[in-house]
């Protein structure tokens, strides 16, 4: 049995309108639910947030695909987790979605300031404290916990290069 991984990265849309929000999310459900995925995304006209969760080849595919797609430009890999339990276990992909920067009326981790949505700029503990109150919100429970995956100290390729990234946090040899 492969070991239970979840993941989040953020990056900045590009040739990207808001009315294609729908047909993502419609296109990921599907897509997760084939590959056991699950997870939730949070978009704000601006920046996407993501949260994925699955077996680590899996999650490795996913993230592969979005890190080609011409979409997202400044990609960047949050954080890389092994999982007890899933943080979402009932959404194939659930969403936050605003037009006009609502998300800042979403109080969930009162340190974190969302009046500017910008993850980019969070450190690896306000994307997990993030994800963890969204998690506990929407499932009305605590989440499980989980333990970093230790990032190798010699990368391997470019760190611009976000599998290459997720990569070294799964250990593998590249």
């Amino acid at each position: 049995m492969q070991d239970l991984v979840g993941i989040a990265y953020c990056s900045r849309p590009t040739g990207f309108s808001f009315d294609q929000v729908d047909e993502i999310l419609r296109v990921s459900q599907r897509n997760n639910d084939r590959d056991a995925l699950t997870g939730a995304l949070i978009y704000d006209n601006t920046t996407f947030l993501q949260w994925l969760e699955g077996g680590e080849e899996e999650i490795r595919r996913v993230f592969g695909r979005i890190s080609r797609d011409p979409r997202h430009a400044d990609i960047k890999l949050l954080t890389v987790r092994k999982l007890e339990d899933r943080w979402f276990p009932d959404w194939s992909m659930t969403a936050a979605v605003t037009q006009d920067q609502a998300l800042r009326g979403l109080k969930l981790v009162p340190h974190l300031s969302l009046s500017r949505f910008d993850p980019h700029e969070w450190s690896d503990e306000d994307v997990t404290c993030f994800m963890t109150a969204l998690s506990d919100y929407l499932t009305r429970r605590p989440a499980p916990k989980s333990e970093r995956v230790q990032e190798r100290v010699t990368p391997r390729k470019p760190a611009s290069d976000p599998v290459a990234s997720l990569d070294r946090h799964l250990g593998r040899r590249i």
